[in-house]
């Protein structure tokens, strides 16, 4: 998420605090366990962090939340074979 979009979001919830140096290094870890790309250990180590940090635990929360409604608003449209047809051939001219 942009930090101008994140900073609106605190901002709108009343969450004014800065992230200590220990959650610089979770916040950069909370974006690969949202998209599942983190490893048992880095899953535990954030979910110990957020449990226990709740500048942290907010911020965790509202990116998966923002996650699930972009994942819900793009819904996976089939798209009509003629169409990939026509781009295909347009793209091979």
């Amino acid at each position: 998420m942009e930090k101008g979009l994140l900073s609106s979001i605190q901002s709108l919830l009343g969450i004014k605090k800065t992230p200590k140096s220990c959650c610089k290094d979770c916040l950069s870890l909370l974006y690969t366990v949202l998209d599942g790309e983190a490893t048992d250990e880095e899953i535990k180590y954030l979910n110990e962090h957020v449990n226990s940090c709740s500048p942290c635990y907010q911020h965790y929360h509202i990116e998966k939340a923002v996650k699930e409604v972009i994942k819900y608003k793009v819904a996976k449209k089939e798209v009509p074979s003629d169409l990939i047809n026509c781009i295909k051939n347009k793209l091979n001219q």
